[in-house]
């Protein structure tokens, strides 16, 4: 053969690679001349219910299904080679009979000579047995056993064929097409076992003669055996005069697009989540103090804020306070005197500030009522209920009697406390929609604006731990004393200085090593009015049901001034 001739074959069997890979779809309706689909369909399932039933030792119930499907099936059908070759080895298992497993194996490959045993059969004395059939068999000629298929006017095409060469992972398929096309189509012949088999519905045929070809392909997708090829096919001649194609009938002119105007009124119930620029100082947590470490003060100062924020409770710190608790502290007139003295009111009230990044504003509920002012603009009232703020505040109960409180929180060696909680988060404004898009859609994306006053609160964790027994300082770092300012101080409520000199508490100690060192999370407020630009869409399902999602982007100010941006989304009931 010319180089040049091997390059146009080598062409075409890279043609009919690309037709194998992409012929696997769906082969239509069958008709009633799929009797033979049918019979195949029932040997597949005899042969898997027998097998199950031989790998469950019910050998005489699978001996007797498989005889009962080779007298139901039709003389010659490649698909009995392997029901043959699974009553043989049901028969040795069954009964050692040499003789009666022979002669099976002898109409399996009377059939298929190539058939091959199951993997679950397989054994040196069954296979020595069907190799003694093969050797009494003739063997065909050909990798390919095939005869081309009966027809029947305005029905399906079954073709079947034997492959011998089929490799693991490798595939056979039919190459067709009509008398005077050019191009052929392809489809996957079914295998079972040896047998491949595929039906040409009479819709893709339109009982035109045929020109077909089948080949076989290994797992890399490369040609190993074929039956016919492009240039040589083998015809099949359906002996049908095809009715003409009616003419198509005039297709009717397009209905006109409903319309969905913007309602009048819209109730939307929406849900949401934002985040924001935390800024500022916490809502809830004190200044809190670190005795014992670099450049961080605890002296009668922090003394003095620590008495006076447990004596308050929820309330203000004040003097007053300071002067009723401070003999919790010290029996000694003359260090009381100089804590009071130490007291300063603007450094006791101080908030601990918080690291300036993003942090969440958890779960809200955005109620919303509006009405349309324009073809094309919504003007609407809502409200934001943030109903889920996510802190983690715990602190001395300040419910109980100071007596209480002393023995029970402050000095105990494993303070339980209480959850402190944010108060209640709303906020309320005016929004203005803008609506682009026509009316006959029901998808519409929108523009605006809004604007409005109340309160937000974002989730900031504290990087440190919660303060249990209420004496400013977080339980995981409990100490006794504080040399910062020179003089051994007592951290209250404990005696960590003797004559001077630090000396260890064991109550510190205890309620350090056995506190929750989990971080304490807690909220800035953002407070005062908002205002910012609002995107989202509308998709209108129903007359009067729809659904929405916005992002609103609000500048917050004046308190702990921020950017938040809330996603919002819910049911539009609209009427």
């Amino acid at each position: 053969m010319s180089s040049n001739n091997q390059a146009a074959a080598a062409r075409r069997w890279f043609r009919l690679g690309k037709l194998a890979v992409a012929g696997v779809f769906a082969c239509g309706l069958l008709t009633t001349s799929t009797a033979r689909a049918d019979a195949r369909d029932d040997l597949k399932a005899a042969y898997k219910k027998g097998l199950e039933q031989f790998n469950n030792f019910e050998l005489e119930q699978a001996l007797a299904g498989l005889d009962a499907a080779v007298s139901a099936a039709p003389a010659g059908n490649y698909g009995l080679a392997r029901i043959h070759t699974l009553r043989a080895g049901v028969i040795y298992n069954n009964a050692q009979d040499e003789a009666a497993t022979l002669a099976a194996f002898k109409e399996a490959v009377a059939i298929d000579y190539n058939v091959q045993l199951p993997v679950e059969l397989r054994s040196d004395e069954l296979q020595a047995i069907l190799d003694k059939a093969r050797a009494e068999a003739s063997k065909p000629e050909g990798a390919i056993q095939h005869e081309p298929p009966a027809s029947t006017c305005g029905e399906a095409i079954a073709f079947e064929a034997l492959v011998s060469e089929l490799q693991d992972g490798g595939q056979a398929a039919l190459y067709w097409r009509k008398q005077g096309e050019e191009e052929y189509r392809s489809l996957n012949l079914d295998l079972f076992g040896n047998a491949g088999y595929v039906n040409l519905p009479t819709v893709d045929h339109g009982d035109k003669d045929l020109e077909y070809f089948i080949s076989v392909f290994d797992s890399a997708n490369k040609p190993i055996a074929s039956k016919g090829d492009q240039e040589n096919p083998l015809t099949l001649a359906t002996g049908c005069e095809p009715e003409p194609e009616p003419e198509p009938e005039p297709e009717p002119e397009p209905e006109p697009e409903p319309e969905h105007p913007l309602a009048r009124f819209w109730i939307n119930l929406g849900v949401g989540t934002g985040f924001g620029i935390a800024r500022g100082t916490a809502e809830q947590t004190y200044q809190q103090y670190t005795p014992g470490v670099p450049g961080a003060p605890y002296g009668l100062p922090e003394v003095a804020c620590a008495l006076s924020r447990w004596e308050a409770g929820t309330g203000t710190p004040s003097q007053q306070g300071l002067v009723n608790t401070v003999g919790y502290y010290t029996s000694d007139v003359n260090l009381q005197n100089q804590v009071i003295a130490a007291y300063n009111q603007d450094y006791c009230e101080s908030r601990h500030p918080v690291n300036t990044g993003m942090a969440p504003s958890l779960f809200s509920i955005a109620p919303e009522f509006g009405f349309k002012i324009h073809k094309k603009m919504v003007l609407s009232v809502y409200g934001r209920l943030q109903v889920v703020t996510g802190s983690k505040v715990f602190r001395d109960d300040p419910t109980k009697a100071l007596e209480a409180s002393f023995v029970e929180d402050v000095s105990s060696q494993a303070p339980t406390g209480v959850r402190s909680k944010p108060g209640f988060t709303a906020a309320a404004g005016v929004k203005l929609r803008y609506f682009f898009g026509n009316d006959n859609k029901k998808f519409r994306l929108f523009i605006g604006g809004f604007a409005g006053g109340g309160l937000s609160r974002l989730r900031v964790p504290m990087g440190f731990a919660n303060d249990r027994n209420g004496n400013s300082v977080p339980d995981n770092i409990e100490r006794s004393n504080s040399l910062s300012s020179g003089a051994c101080v007592n951290v209250w409520p404990y005696n960590g200085c003797s004559g001077g000199q630090p000396v260890e508490d064991p109550v510190a100690q205890v309620v350090a090593m056995n506190a929750d060192a989990s971080t304490r999370v807690d909220t800035v407020k953002v407070a005062g009015g908002f205002v910012g630009p609002v995107f989202g869409f509308n998709y209108q399902l129903v007359k009067n049901f729809a659904l929405f999602a916005e992002l609103q982007a609000g500048v917050w100010f004046p308190t702990n001034a921020t950017l938040l941006f809330d996603i919002v989304l819910g049911p539009v009931i609209t009427f």
